[in-house]
This record gives structure tokens, sequence and C-alpha cells, in this order.
């Protein structure tokens, strides 16, 4: 592969940070596998690997204006029944915690209220509305690292 093309599958190790530059997120020194084209990232994070050579480093500014995560959707706050906590432990406000989907699929939510018998939880993605840069390494394909590995 001379570069990277839509729907090849790479590795990447990446940090999300904040206009100020706090570590938002980290893959840590793992690569993650991520499929360009498939949704899993912002377009504007995946037209900005397209192109790009194993070992290159890749800085990519997102302005909250751009809305790449979206628009700020009051439908996404949800009340829901103490009850349903009981396996996250301690619940405080601001925490992000992940539930699971009926679909087995994974979604975030920030705790926005805690009552006694109720939390509020905002599924609004918790970067809409903020600047941020991903800093990405383009480490390899994963199928030829997986190959090697097998």
């Amino acid at each position: 592969m001379s570069s990277v093309q839509i729907n090849n599958r790479i590795l990447i190790r990446y940090r999300i940070l904040d206009a100020a530059g706090l570590v938002l997120e980290d893959s840590g020194e793992a690569p993650v596998a991520i499929t360009v084209g498939d949704g899993s990232l912002p377009t504007l994070v995946e037209n900005a690997l397209l192109g790009r050579k194993i070992g290159e480093d890749i800085r990519i500014e997102v302005d909250a204006a751009d809305e790449v995560f979206g628009r700020y959707d009051e439908s996404k706050i949800q009340p829901l029944p103490r009850s349903q906590f009981g396996d996250f432990g301690e619940i405080e406000t601001g925490m992000l915690l992940e539930f699971a989907l009926p679909d087995g699929e994974g979604v975030a939510g920030c705790i926005t209220h805690v009552a006694e018998d109720e939390v509020t939880v905002d599924f609004n993605h918790p970067l809409i509305g903020r600047d941020c840069v991903y800093e990405m390494h383009f480490v390899g394909l994963a199928e030829s690292v997986e190959d090697q590995n097998a």
C-alpha cells in the first residue's frame, strides 16, 4: 500500500486534546484498529488520514463550529431510574459512563444530575461544542500486523 485509502483497515495510536492541551482521550501504546470510511471517526478526521503513509504523524484541529460531532440535542438528555446504576458503583455528576444499547452497541453518557430516585444522563457526544485536537500516528495496516502475530 502506498497510502491510506477508503476501506483500509489501519492501526493508529492517537490522543484527543482540548484547546488548552488537556488530554481527553489517549489510546496509549497499543495501536487501535480502525477502518477508514466506516464512520467510526468524524469525517474531517477520516479525510485527514487519506493519502497518509505508514509512520506519519497527523495533527487535526477541530473547531466546535464545524459540528463534526453533531449538534447538541436536548432530546438526548434522559432521566433514568437510579436502580439501573447498581453495576456502576458510586455515581457523581460529571462522570462519563458506558451504557449498552439493546443491540449490544456501547454508548457514552455523561451524568448531569443525581437525585435519590433518578439519574439524568446526557447522551450527546461529549465533544460537541468543544474545540479539540486529534494527534495520530499511523502505525500500519491492521491485517499485515495481525497476520504477523498469527
